[in-house]
């Protein structure tokens, strides 16, 4: 390794959570197995690389058990989880399902639905439109609304009694930010920090590493929340950030005029794009491209 190396960093953290990597592992172990076809509940994960190799290997994403056109094959509820009354809908399908939720996400479930049971109504924080959140509305008992941060918080109505909870991949500081705006709205509020133990490990280690980089790199899809959400806390820690899908994008200019270069990866950004990624700006330190 040449000392031009050392100068880029590449996150321990970057790369598939145990979730995701539990469920891919869910979904190839089938199709090894035979069990086709293998069908997926919405797409397995935001990733266009690891899309394309599932679909591949006739691993196919549909929305609902009435779009599989082979009732033989297997369903495989994705890490983001899904809403109860769905899940009762696949699971009376007549189909084999395979729930592939991440724990993570089903404890943000149990901690949702233990609250509603007590007329707690339930603030999250995050995206509304994000499959994971749409799942964990429906544990709300009809009674959840969904902030995407303190502004939104500001426009709340008085609560009896509310439970605040977080999209597994939420930046912390919002998510407390919010929090304690949602504390002005209610007579009891309840706070369920449910950020999983690896995105609050991925954003402590991009924190620390993107503060002293002059240039972060960061691979991952551009639909996926949790990638694009690195990247924005990596814009208010570096003065220069790149949000990539493959080593293709990267911007050679940057990448040969910042002295140190840390790269970082989403929750959804396989291995291997990472070290493509990483291989790629070595190479071009290194005048080999």
């Amino acid at each position: 390794m040449n000392t031009q190396d050392k100068n880029v960093i590449v996150a321990k953290r970057a790369g598939f959570c145990p979730g995701v990597k539990r469920a891919i592992e869910k979904v190839l172990e089938l199709e090894a197995a035979g069990k086709k076809p293998v069908y997926t509940i919405g797409p397995l994960i935001h990733n266009k690389q690891v899309t394309d190799m599932l679909s591949a290997k006739q691993i196919t994403a549909i929305d609902s058990p009435l779009q599989a056109t082979d009732k033989s094959g297997v369903l495989v509820i994705r890490a983001h989880g899904i809403t109860p009354q769905f899940q009762h809908e696949i699971e009376h399908s007549g189909m084999d399902v395979v729930d592939a939720t991440c724990p993570l996400v089903k404890h943000a479930q149990n901690i949702i639905a233990e609250f509603a049971a007590k007329s707690y109504h339930t603030v999250i924080v995050g995206d509304s439109d994000h499959a994971e959140v749409i799942g964990l509305m429906g544990y709300t008992q009809g009674k959840g609304t969904v902030v995407s941060g303190p502004q939104e918080a500001r426009l709340l109505p008085h609560f009896d009694k509310v439970n605040v909870v977080s999209q597994t991949t939420q930046k912390e500081s919002v998510f407390y930010e919010t929090a304690e705006e949602v504390k002005k709205h209610a007579d009891v509020c309840q706070i369920s920090n449910t950020i999983c133990q690896p995105t609050k490990e991925r954003q402590k280690e991009t924190i620390e590493c993107a503060r002293s980089a002059d240039l972060v790199i960061v691979v991952g899809g551009k639909h996926s929340a949790n990638t694009a959400r690195l990247a924005v806390l990596c814009k208010e820690l570096s003065s220069a950030v790149q949000h990539v899908e493959t080593e293709g994008e990267v911007d050679e200019k940057q990448v040969l005029q910042a002295e140190k270069i840390f790269i970082t990866a989403g929750a959804s950004t396989p291995e291997w794009v990472i070290d493509r990624v990483a291989q790629r700006v070595r190479d071009l330190r290194a005048g080999i491209i």
